[in-house]
């Protein structure tokens, strides 16, 4: 992503992580959104990057929501004349986008989430609107990895969009040290850290499969447990079939 971020070529307009559901897109896109100036050492200053949660707005009000976000107001109300044909809506819009970088040589960068919520119509203004290189609007885009992501991407496919892929889940070990950590972050006492049984470990690793978004679900249960005494015969019933599943009915 880094790596992206410093192109100005065929390819730098617009990026996409694709990755199963819970291995930490959403915290890589606010990582970068928080790096990204000062990577390019605007310490001061308007912002150079906006995460958004969700793409599922038309174009116009897409942007409205945007300049909403960072406290903005529209230096121009032309709209744009990129492209041949008419003036639409969405040349309005994309105009709107084009000004949000103070500095034609510092880019700005649109961080989306569960970007293929995004409908077509705003599809077709990035894809007919923004410059295939040297834009000064960037787009990183995060999805699952499936059939409809596939799809959108391919919709994309003239803007030679860079595809990074998040789909390794943490091994045993990391698993270990990510409990730890975020353990530490939770100013729990280092007894707890330091007594978590080798077995216990392992069945976080085991039942979350290294998934960061399944381990919160099954080691929460667990901690919250460890601070309120011994549990009830009902809470450890309860807490075993939401770890395990619950058994399968039989049949009439």
């Amino acid at each position: 992503m880094e790596a992206w971020a410093d192109e100005d070529g065929v390819g730098s307009t617009l990026a996409s992580l694709v990755g199963p559901p819970g291995l930490g897109k959403t915290m890589l896109l606010r990582v970068f959104e928080s790096q990204i100036g000062r990577r390019r050492g605007s310490h001061v200053g308007p912002p150079s990057a906006l995460y958004l949660p969700y793409a599922g707005l038309p174009p116009v009000e897409l942007t409205d929501w945007i300049y909403g976000l960072l406290g903005r107001s529209r230096r121009s109300s032309t709209p744009s004349v990129i492209g041949p044909g008419p003036a639409k809506d969405h040349d309005f819009s994309l105009n709107g986008l084009l000004e949000l970088s103070p500095n034609p040589d510092i880019p700005f960068f649109l961080l989306i989430d569960d970007a293929d919520s995004m409908p077509m119509e705003a599809q077709r203004a990035l894809v007919s609107e923004l410059p295939h290189e040297g834009s000064p609007l960037r787009v990183l885009m995060a999805m699952n990895e499936d059939a409809k992501a596939s799809r959108m991407l391919a919709g994309f496919d003239s803007m030679f969009p860079q595809l990074v892929r998040l789909n390794s889940p943490m091994n045993e070990a990391e698993t270990d040290e990510y409990v730890a950590e975020r353990l530490r972050g939770a100013d729990a006492d280092s007894a707890l850290i330091e007594s978590l049984e080798s077995e216990t470990r392992h069945r976080f690793f085991a039942l979350s499969g290294g998934n960061p978004q399944a381990l919160h679900r099954i080691a929460g249960p667990h901690f919250d447990a460890e601070g309120s005494g011994p549990p009830s015969a009902l809470d450890e019933k309860q807490r075993r079939e939401d770890w395990m599943g619950r058994p399968f009915e039989d049949e009439a």
